[in-house]
This record gives C-alpha cells, sequence and structure tokens, in this order.
C-alpha cells in the first residue's frame, strides 16, 4: 500500500563560492565543419557535424502518507542510421489501481496510475520521468521489457489506459546493434511538430546510443547514431550513452548531453537538427567536467545550463554554463568545502522564478553524506538549501532533478531513504527557502513503488507524476517491474 512516513530531520546550510574559486573558468568551441571521423574537440570544445539520412516504417506497440515538515537549513564517424520496427499495438487497463496515503502536514494522497507487467507485452523499469502532452496523456520509456526485452515507449491516459507505442531493438544488424536502439533510460520531449523525442543509451547503427523521433501513432525513427569507437580507442568522437532527456530550441533543432566519448572520452554537449545532422558543442576534459548524466536546460540568457556527476576542480563533479556555439564556463566545483557543499550531481537542473538555478546531488551535505539541495546564481554562488538526512525520517541520494511546482515550492525524489521498512524512496516538497516536507515514502511490494530514479511532471490537474523503477504488481521482475504514480498535494 501507499505507506505514511514520518517526520524527517534534514539540516539547512550553506556555502559561497564559486566555480574553482569563484570565478568563471571559459573554454570556447571553434568552426563545425562536417564528416571526418576524427572529430570531437579537446577540452576547449570544438565543434563538428555529420550528416545522417533517415527514413521511417511504422512500428506499433503491444500492450498496452503522512508527511512531517523538517526544516532545512567531430564530428562524428557515422552518418545516424534511420531504421524501423513493428510490434502489434493493443491498449490495456494495465494493472492500474488505486491506494490513499494518509495525508500528514504534506496533504498528499497517493495513486497507483499504472503497474508495469514487463514481459513481452509490456515495459519495466522506468528510470526517467514522464510527460505530459498536448493531448492531455502521459508518455514516457521504460529501460526494458517490451517486445524484444530491450525497453519501450508507452502512452497512458489520465484514466490509467496505458498503450505501448514501440518496442526497441526489433531490427538487428548482423552485428547486432539493434539499429533503433537499446535502452532508453531519458525521458521524451513533445517537438514543435507534435511528434515526441528521445535517446537510447545503447544501439544504432555503431552501438553507441540514438536519438529517435516516434509519432503519436508509434511511428519510430532513428534520427542520429553515435559514433563508432575511432580507431579502437574507445573513444566515440560525436559522443556515445546518451542518458538524458533532449530539449529544442525555437529553430527546432535539439540539444542534449552524452556520457561518454568526445576528444578526452569524458561527455560531450551535442546538437541535432531534425533531419538528423549532429554537432559537437563541446567535448569535456575532466578539470572543467566529466561523465554529464544530467540534460541541459535554457536560461532566460539563452545560454545552456547543465551539471556532470564528476570532474572539475575537486574531482566531485560541476555546474556548467555553455554557449549555443560551444563556449562553456565551469560556473562551480563541489567539493570545495570538503563535500558538504554537496557531490555528484547526477541530474539536470531547473531555473526557478527568481532567475537562479535549482539541483540536487547524490551525496555530500552536512548530514550524513545523503545528499543535498542546492542553489546557484547565474554568476557561480552556490548555496546548499537543505542537506537529506536519510534514515527512516527523511530521503538520502537523490539522483532526479527538482520541478517548480504552481505554488512556487520544488518537488524532487530521492531514491532512498523514508520510512518504510526497506527505505524505498521519497517524494518531498521543499521552499526556496530549505524548509523540507517528505510528502511520501514508497514502501515497495505489489501495492506500491520503490526505487524513484526520476524527476516529477506536474500535470494540467495540479496533481505530479512519476515513476519508480521496482515496485508493483508486475511479476516478472524480481522487485516488481515498476509503476507510474500520482501524488494529489495539498495547495497545488
Amino acid at each position: 500500500m501507499f505507506s505514511s512516513s514520518s517526520s524527517s530531520s534534514g539540516s539547512s546550510s550553506s556555502s559561497s563560492s564559486s566555480s574553482s574559486s569563484g570565478s568563471k573558468s571559459s573554454s570556447s568551441s571553434s568552426s563545425s565543419s562536417s564528416s571526418s571521423s576524427s572529430g570531437g574537440k579537446s577540452s576547449s570544445g570544438s565543434s563538428s557535424s555529420s550528416s545522417s539520412s533517415s527514413s521511417s516504417s511504422s512500428s506499433s506497440g503491444g500492450n498496452s502518507s503522512s508527511s512531517s515538515s523538517s526544516s532545512g537549513g567531430g564530428s562524428s564517424g557515422s552518418s545516424g542510421s534511420s531504421s524501423s520496427s513493428s510490434s502489434s499495438s493493443s491498449s490495456s487497463s494495465g494493472s492500474s489501481s488505486s491506494s490513499s496515503s494518509s495525508s500528514g502536514s504534506g496533504g498528499a494522497t497517493g495513486l497507483i496510475f499504472h503497474s508495469f507487467g514487463g514481459g513481452s507485452t509490456d515495459g519495466s523499469a522506468p528510470y526517467a520521468a514522464v510527460i505530459q502532452a498536448t493531448n492531455g496523456n502521459f508518455y514516457g520509456t521504460t529501460s526494458t521489457g517490451g517486445a524484444y526485452g530491450h525497453g519501450t515507449v508507452f502512452e497512458i491516459t489520465p484514466s490509467g489506459t496505458e498503450t505501448l507505442l514501440h518496442s526497441f531493438g526489433s531490427v538487428q544488424s548482423p552485428t547486432q546493434n539493434f539499429n533503433d536502439g537499446v535502452s532508453p533510460y531519458a525521458g521524451l520531449i513533445q517537438g514543435s511538430d507534435g511528434n515526441f523525442y528521445g535517446t537510447t543509451i545503447s544501439g544504432g547503427a555503431n552501438g553507441n546510443g540514438t536519438v529517435f523521433e516516434i509519432t503519436p501513432a508509434g511511428v519510430e525513427t532513428v534520427l542520429y547514431s553515435f559514433a563508432a569507437n575511432n580507431f579502437g580507442s574507445g573513444i566515440t568522437p560525436s559522443g556515445g550513452n546518451p542518458q538524458s532527456a533532449l530539449i529544442q530550441d525555437s529553430n527546432g533543432n535539439f540539444y542534449g548531453t552524452t556520457t561518454i566519448g568526445g576528444a578526452a572520452d569524458y561527455g560531450v554537449v551535442f546538437s541535432v537538427t531534425p533531419a538528423g545532422v549532429e554537432t559537437v558543442l563541446y567535448s569535456f576534459g575532466g578539470v572543467d567536467g566529466a561523465t554529464p548524466y544530467g540534460g541541459l536546460v535554457r536560461g532566460s540568457n539563452g545560454n545552456f545550463y547543465g551539471t556532470t556527476e564528476s570532474g572539475g576542480a575537486n574531482g566531485y563533479g560541476t555546474v556548467f554554463e555553455i554557449t549555443p556555439t560551444g563556449v562553456e564556463a565551469v560556473l562551480y566545483s563541489f567539493g570545495s568545502n570538503g563535500g558538504s557543499d554537496g557531490a555528484f550531481p547526477y541530474a539536470s537542473l531547473v531555473q526557478g522564478s527568481n532567475g537562479n538555478f535549482y539541483g540536487t546531488t547524490k551525496s555530500g551535505g552536512v548530514s550524513k553524506d545523503n545528499g543535498t539541495v542546492f542553489e546557484i546564481t547565474p554568476t557561480g554562488v552556490e548555496t546548499v538549501i537543505y542537506s537529506f538526512g536519510g534514515g527512516v525520517s527523511d530521503g538520502a541520494t537523490p539522483l532526479a532533478g527538482l520541478v517548480q511546482g504552481s505554488n512556487g515550492n520544488f518537488f524532487g525524489t530521492t531514491s532512498t531513504g523514508g520510512n518504510a521498512s526497506n527505505e524505498d524512496g521519497t517524494v518531498f516538497e521543499i521552499t526556496p527557502a530549505g524548509v523540507e516536507t517528505v510528502l511520501y515514502s514508497f514502501g515497495g511490494g505489489s501495492s506500491d513503488g520503490a526505487a524513484p530514479y526520476a524527476s516529477l511532471v506536474q500535470g494540467s490537474d495540479g496533481n505530479f507524476y512519476g515513476t519508480t523503477v521496482n515496485g508493483g504488481a508486475g511479476t516478472s521482475c524480481n522487485q516488481g517491474c515498476g509503476i507510474v504514480f500520482k501524488l494529489a498535494v495539498g495547495g497545488n
């Protein structure tokens, strides 16, 4: 059942500092010329582009607490191949069930919106957030399950009816690279044309992941396949293994990050056109950041902002800014205060209504190294507004970013902690001043979710929607196949 949470006790602390020692460090990109297999660029960030052709064929789908408050202190060597796959489509109510939590100071009531069944007829292990499309339905991805076991794209109505739109892994090359992609760890965005766009961590023509497009009817096209290894060096000049969602600019181009590849093999920031032309805007070099697991957010000044999970002056990760032309600046290097300022940011940032950016780190902080919520100004002044306490009274290890609710507060998830016996994670609310409330503690098992790795989305009805990797009624997975949940929060 949806379980009730007990009081959380974290701590609020602050550390003001900027990149490395308080100033921005920048490096610029150069021209973006196409082809060439060496591509990429050193950590000074050269940009290069390569085009890809794409053709599509239709694919269809298979199947379809109480809380208490606590005060918190190169160019690619390959062109993007297009592939298609087909599977049978049907709709199903999909183990949708409701279960209410007791309401505490957070006033949160939970509902299992959909329990994934796994196997060949449904997805499993959703690591990414859902989005609400213009038609009012929700769309998302699962990293496994589906007809071929390599993940799915699904649609779910506000009443809980789920449809499997696409199963990845249906088109295999002679080397079994699964040309249509494998294991989407990131969520979708809805493009200006009404179609959905996303990434897969592997698969594609070269096995290093893809950027794909899928129509609301389930027709999938691979726009770009990240490049093959560069002459056995293990480095993918155009990047590889993307784990974050894309964003789209007003010109229709998409931007994202990869966790590997680039000139130093520490990941890249890239853009790709709707026609599949990819450009490496910046290659990370280590001291300027490494391994960006989170995606980008476009600031009000037109520049992009993001995090790297490691690298930087202290090796604990960074917050960076990058212009659309590839000039990168490290705004902040974590670890300057021994980790009390946060360590290893795993998720994307959000720009608050006050113009500052907010995010999470999965460890660090002043309370038992359980992670933080931080605020950072556009000039690089960072403040830890909350340190998670973990244990039965608070969450720990946030792997997801935040969303600012209609009430001005921020909402997020932690992958562990909470008052359930297994500490299966929480949903929390935090004010800009750092007052945190545990809204819900997950209990796992067949009647609740466990391990929320993704951020939330606030639906048009004011409720929050999210996913958990484990838990739920699905029996084909050892710890449940995951759920989509709905959380009604008082005051929103």
